[in-house]
């Protein structure tokens, strides 16, 4: 006796009825939907229509926004510079190199007044120089290129005060190193207290009286170098005329009218240019004396200037 059948293979046997028939062919020429032009929705405006901006705005989910709001929420672009034309445009500098400064050689120092050597024809030379226990100028003026005129004035600090004339005249010419010549200078001195009542006064410092000669030797020699100091020496013989002498032994008699005495004064120092024409100048030495009456050996020490015109 045949049994019925469960309930899962009558679902089965529907489930496979159901996929093995064929689908219905859709229909060769179906009507077109037209549910989009149903009254109530927007419509594309036709061929050369204006558009409806309204239609726009209100689409679903647009929303109006002001300007100001609109310009806020748009990004800001960066600004841009203005165009500068080429000709007025700033075209950075190059670096400037600093010039280079070159200093041009010195000018050898010729100007000589302690020395030998001579200024020259038509040149002119003056010193001025300050120490103990002598203050004294001198002026040169060049009459020949190896003769000089000498003239000017010394001075005990106002207690004795002497005009002096002179020459000198360079012998030996070495060229701008070296040369080497004969000066001689006469003077008159005036000073401020009579003889018979100076004790060690203005006479025993200077060693000169009324009328005084000195001749004598000078040189000079020119370190290397165009500015390099120039040395010199001046070696005189004092020969000094007395017209006021005094008799300092007592029962000594009456003193001549005129008293000769000598001395030596020595002096060495250099004459430091500073510039073409211009030089310092440092004078040390002394005076050997041979009057009885007077100190063997008297300082001498000056500073001061020479230039040249």
């Amino acid at each position: 006796m045949r049994s019925a059948p469960s309930l899962p293979l009558l679902v089965l046997a529907l489930v496979g009825d159901v996929q093995a028939r064929p689908a219905e062919p859709p229909p060769r020429n179906p009507a077109p939907d037209t549910s989009w032009a149903q009254p109530g929705e927007v419509s594309a405006p036709a061929r050369n229509e204006a558009p409806d901006d309204a239609a726009w705005e209100s689409f679903p989910g647009a929303t109006a926004v002001p300007e100001a709001e609109e310009a806020a929420t748009l990004p800001r672009l960066p600004e841009v510079p203005p165009l500068v034309p080429a000709d007025e445009a700033a075209v950075p500098e190059a670096p400037r190199t600093p010039p280079v400064l070159v200093r041009p050689p010195s000018v050898p120092n010729r100007v000589s007044l302690l020395g030998a050597r001579t200024v020259g024809t038509g040149g002119l030379a003056a010193g001025l120089a300050l120490g103990f226990p002598i203050v004294s100028a001198r002026v040169a003026v060049g009459v020949h290129r190896r003769v000089d005129v000498l003239a000017g004035v010394d001075s005990a600090y106002g207690l004795m005060n002497e005009l002096r004339v002179g020459a000198r005249w360079m012998v030996l010419d070495g060229g701008p190193r070296w040369s080497v010549g004969v000066a001689v200078e006469g003077s008159h001195a005036f000073f401020l207290r009579p003889a018979s009542v100076e004790d060690r006064g203005a006479r025993y410092y200077s060693g000169r009286r009324n009328w005084n000669v000195l001749p004598g030797l000078v040189g000079n020699l020119q370190l290397a170098g165009a500015r390099a100091p120039r040395l010199f020496l001046d070696v005189r013989y004092l020969m000094a005329l007395d017209t006021e002498p005094i008799q300092g032994v007592p029962l000594g008699g009456l003193p001549p009218d005129v008293a000769l005495s000598g001395a030596f004064p020595v002096r060495l120092g250099a004459e430091i240019p500073v510039s073409e024409k211009t030089s310092y100048a440092l004078t040390i030495g002394g005076d050997i004396r041979t009057r009885p009456d007077e100190t063997d050996f008297m300082p001498v020490i000056t500073f001061g200037v020479v230039t040249g015109f």
